[in-house]
């Protein structure tokens, strides 16, 4: 399965000589995707895992045995270690590595959590990587139609200039996207069970998954022991989905203490389970001492036809910034809006601080949104109300849109 990541991971105006470090959930592919590119370069065999311990063995008998594997090859060819911050001093082999051999190769790191812990801890490495992460498919991925993709920002936050509706994909019967939408919310973007396509399978995946996370990740990563506590807390999320979560209200269903519930959740996000955003003010500060809302990666733990729409769009809005960032193309970061007076729109793309687009997930709503309306006005900004259930397109004046799902889903990768 092709990546949107291997549109411009790999090119050197984004990397200018950096290691690429690529980290992201655990079984969301990092191993396919750099074995796939090795093969298409024809490479396979720089591929090191220093799980095994054959790699590891020789570099300790020899640390200059990537100039060995390299000799004779032709420009900068790519060299992917993975699961090498398992290894004890990780960060200074590496460093010598790419000292090493600068200029002569393009270093790979992939992993999942763990390399995002170590690699926080330290910064022995710094400013010889930059850091991408690969996150559960997107539509377009799903569908493998990559020609609609939106790599220039303006097209949401300036639709009237950069002619949003002309990016749309055309409504046809037998479309790849459209019919990719509906095994997609089903299945998940994990690419075992959408792959597979079997609810049994994908049942027993998830069960396997979860106890993975909290037997492995957490249990490596943290010092918390009530693992029953986790899975309570775990059982309880699904349902808190999409709302501002309330840290005392779990507390008090879980009889722990406030700083418990919050380290548990902040666990949560290390190990890829779940990620938060938080309501967007002008006050940094005051934004973030309000509540935030939280949506699984994996959108299918939630059960709720429209939640689970909604945390999926959440999954594509967050993978369609990180990309537009990687690319360098600005500092953005999602958010949700909240006003004293209870208007609340599900999310908004921020940059620089400063919100630039709103959007509304909806699972068939035929009427535009109140609160996007009043929001959009007042920020002069667009607003778009994505529908699962939808056939056309409706624009209405001030920048506002109601699209069909897999119309603008296409968009964001």
């Amino acid at each position: 399965m092709e990546r949107t990541q291997s549109l411009y991971l790999f090119d050197p105006e984004v990397n200018a000589g950096k290691m690429i470090f690529l980290s992201g959930p655990r079984q969301v592919g990092k191993t396919f995707f750099v074995k796939a590119r090795l093969a298409e370069l024809k490479n396979e065999d720089l591929y090191f895992n220093w799980d095994d311990p054959l790699v590891a063995r020789a570099y300790a008998k020899n640390p200059h045995f990537l100039k060995i594997a390299l000799a004779g090859r032709p420009g900068t060819p790519l060299v992917a270690f993975d699961e090498i911050h398992k290894h004890k001093n990780w960060k200074n082999i590496l460093k010598a590595l790419c000292d090493l051999h600068v200029g002569e190769a393009q270093i790979m790191v992939t992993g999942s959590a763990r390399l995002d812990f170590f690699k926080a801890s330290g910064d022995s490495l710094a400013g010889r990587y930059f850091s991408y992460r690969l996150l559960p498919f997107g539509l377009a991925e799903a569908a493998q139609e990559f020609t609609h993709i939106v790599d220039d920002p303006a097209v949401f936050t300036a639709p009237e200039k950069s002619g949003f509706l002309v990016h749309l994909p055309e409504s046809k019967r037998n479309s790849p996207l459209k019919e990719a939408v509906e095994p997609w919310l089903h299945f998940g973007g994990f690419p075992e069970p959408f792959l597979k396509a079997s609810d049994r399978f994908s049942l027993k995946w998830r069960r396997d998954y979860r106890s993975l996370l909290v037997t492995e990740d957490l249990r490596d990563l943290t010092r918390i022991h009530d693992f029953k506590g986790l899975e309570q807390l775990m059982l309880a999320l699904p349902e808190r989905i999409g709302s501002p979560l309330s840290i005392n209200a779990l507390r008090e269903e879980l009889q722990v203490n406030h700083k418990t519930v919050a380290g548990w959740l902040e666990a949560f996000k290390k190990i890829y389970l779940v990620f938060s955003i938080v309501p967007w003010s002008k006050n940094i500060a005051r934004a973030m001492a309000k509540e935030s809302k939280y949506y699984f990666y994996d959108w299918t733990m939630v059960d709720d036809p429209g939640i689970r729409f909604e945390n999926a769009v959440a999954v594509s809005l967050l993978r369609c910034i990180n990309r537009w960032n990687e690319r360098g193309l600005g500092e953005f970061d999602l958010r949700f809006i909240r006003t004293a007076q209870k208007q609340e729109v599900d999310f908004v793309i921020i940059d620089r601080n400063k919100p630039v687009a709103l959007f509304e997930a909806k699972l068939g709503d035929t009427d535009f949104t109140k609160a996007g309306s009043a929001l959009a006005a007042m920020l002069n900004i667009p607003c778009y109300q994505i529908v699962a259930r939808a056939e056309v397109i409706e624009a209405f004046p001030g920048n506002r849109f109601m699209v069909p799902a897999w119309r603008i889903l296409a968009l964001m990768g």
